[in-house]
């Protein structure tokens, strides 16, 4: 009999909320991609929408590290690289998200975020080979490293998006692969992760309606800002997405980068931060302190960079509007990995990626 672990779950689609999921799973030990369709489990054997990835998954050494069904999955070759294996129309995206940031930071300052690099790039196919990328993940950080440490990793990263959001000129919206994602952006994606969070049943009836009204309030508060200029973001920061090495530090994952509000990616990271802080699963008051300590740096990196949100009055202000509706989308996001009757959960194999599923993506 197969042993079937869950690790991560999403819903079938977004953009129309029902009962259906897809599923990333361990089965007796390789990631593979599943769906729970109609109450009942399946365990995929292929995924028509990413062709290329059933020859990259056969080759030598090849090792299937994330796969979720339809949308992208991420390969380790046996020589270390990394190959993300996308839709298309996704891969061209991102191949032009991460020319846009190239070029935005081709004459940045040294303390400027990197990215992956990329060894291959097959948009026709939906792959892109990222050489493996080295650091120490913030995650790692967090969950074993001294608080002096994190301090550190936050203050290198506040001073990293001081430098991004300060680039320029700022590229004018939809030019040079820099889409525009507005507040109203914000609150659709929040609605539409609650939505599904409700219509799957992944939230007892009490904590979907507690949910509700924290959402009303928040997405209030979302309305209420007055207008800011956006700037270039990375857009879906998180503690997983961040590897901390020498003087700076390397971003994953850039598929999202857009023009944004600017206090987006420090709210969206503080959200997870916080989350981190509630949930930490052993010696809490350890765990807690170091959080603290990297919400710390990262709030002097940010100040010591000139970063909006600490030149701007009401930037705090408007930081903590955008962290309380990200932490109600990841309520939602997070409650489909406890979900009721689904294969049990159990713990992500850590792996030095540069690609990291989104974990909040839409």
């Amino acid at each position: 009999m197969s042993a079937v672990v869950q690790r991560r779950a999403w819903p079938a689609d977004l953009r129309a909320p029902g009962p259906d999921l897809v599923l990333e799973l361990e089965v007796d030990g390789r990631v593979r991609a599943g769906r729970v369709v109609g109450g009942g489990l399946q365990v995929l054997d292929d995924d028509p929408d990413l062709p290329a990835l059933a020859a990259l998954a056969a080759e030598p050494g090849a090792v299937v590290v994330g796969h979720r069904a339809g949308r992208r999955a991420v390969v380790r070759r046996a020589d270390g690289a990394f190959a993300k294996v996308a839709r298309r129309s996704a891969t061209r995206r991102a191949l032009a998200r991460l020319a846009a940031v190239d070029a935005l930071l081709a004459d940045a300052p040294a303390a400027a975020p990197a990215r992956p690099e990329v060894l291959e790039a097959d948009p026709g196919a939906g792959v892109v080979v990222l050489a493996a990328a080295d650091g120490t993940p913030l995650d790692a950080l967090l969950a074993r490293g001294r608080a002096g440490e994190c301090r550190r990793a936050g203050l290198l990263l506040g001073r990293a998006l001081a430098v991004l959001a300060a680039a320029g000129p700022a590229p004018t919206a939809g030019d040079g692969g820099w889409p525009t994602h507005t507040l109203e952006d914000e609150a659709a994606t929040t609605r539409r992760w609650t939505a599904a969070a409700t219509a799957a049943g992944v939230l007892p009836p009490g904590e979907a309606a507690a949910l509700a009204a924290r959402q009303e309030r928040a997405l209030a508060a979302l309305a209420a800002l007055p207008a800011a200029e956006r700037v270039p973001a990375h857009r879906d920061l998180h503690e997983g997405q961040v590897l901390v090495r020498g003087d700076g530090v390397l971003l994953l994952d850039w598929d999202t980068a857009a023009l944004a509000d600017p206090a987006a990616d420090v709210a969206n990271l503080l959200a997870h931060l916080d989350r981190l802080a509630a949930v930490s699963p052993s010696r809490p008051a350890t765990g807690r302190r170091r959080v603290a300590a990297a919400a710390a740096g990262l709030r002097a990196g940010l100040r010591e960079g000139g970063h909006p949100t600490t030149t701007d009055p009401a930037g705090a202000a408007r930081t903590d509007v955008l962290r309380e509706v990200a932490a109600v989308r990841l309520v939602a996001v997070h409650a489909f990995r406890r979900r009721p009757g689904a294969p049990p959960s159990g713990p992500r194999t850590p792996v030095t990626s540069p690609v990291r599923a989104a974990e909040d993506a839409p």
